[in-house]
């Protein structure tokens, strides 16, 4: 059992991003991110997501470096892997069953409930329709990241989650965690 991870080449967020799979399980590829300080929230799926700034960490935790094009046949390899023609339903169903442990109706476009994983980013201005609006937080009492491209978006979200929040104080919980992208 090994994970690994290729050269990061992907760029966002003012850096360049990697991916760390495992040729056996999703478990040992949680724990090895989280030796590496990896934050939950870049798994995405079958893969985490990785900086390029945390290569020396992925080493210090066993991770073996190698290029992308074994990584992806290490990947398929392993039957982990969610091919992308299937992502979009992967993602329908995580957020489904989010949604239902929630009690949250009608369901958003993407939802991840808890920190593990991470919901599909806004699409810029031009994609996106009137009101849309992505929003995360990582502790439940904490403020809230609301992105939105426009002020009826901002307060659908602000609404929303309040709403959230009160959905999980009645399932004993201080508010809401995770993300969403609500289109």
């Amino acid at each position: 059992m090994t994970v690994y991870a290729d050269t990061p080449r992907w760029p966002r967020h003012g850096t360049v991003w990697g991916h760390l799979v495992s040729d056996s399980s999703l478990e040992e590829l949680h724990e090895t991110a989280a030796r590496a300080a990896l934050p939950p929230r870049s798994f995405d799926l079958d893969h985490y997501d990785w900086p390029e700034q945390a290569r020396d960490r992925l080493v210090g935790a066993g991770v073996r470096m190698i290029g992308d094009g074994e990584l992806t046949r290490i990947l398929i390899a392993s039957g982990l892997r969610v091919p992308l023609r299937d992502r979009p339903a992967a993602r329908a169903r995580r957020t489904a069953e989010h949604a239902a442990a929630l009690g949250l109706e009608p369901v958003p476009t993407d939802l991840v409930g808890g920190l593990l994983g991470h919901a599909d980013p806004l699409p810029p201005a031009s994609d996106a329709p009137p009101g849309a609006f992505r929003l995360g937080r990582e502790e439940p009492v904490g403020p809230a990241r609301i992105e939105a491209h426009d002020d009826a978006g901002r307060r659908a979200a602000e609404h929303l989650l309040a709403h959230l929040d009160q959905l999980a104080r009645a399932r004993g919980e201080a508010g809401f965690v995770g993300q969403l992208l609500q289109l």
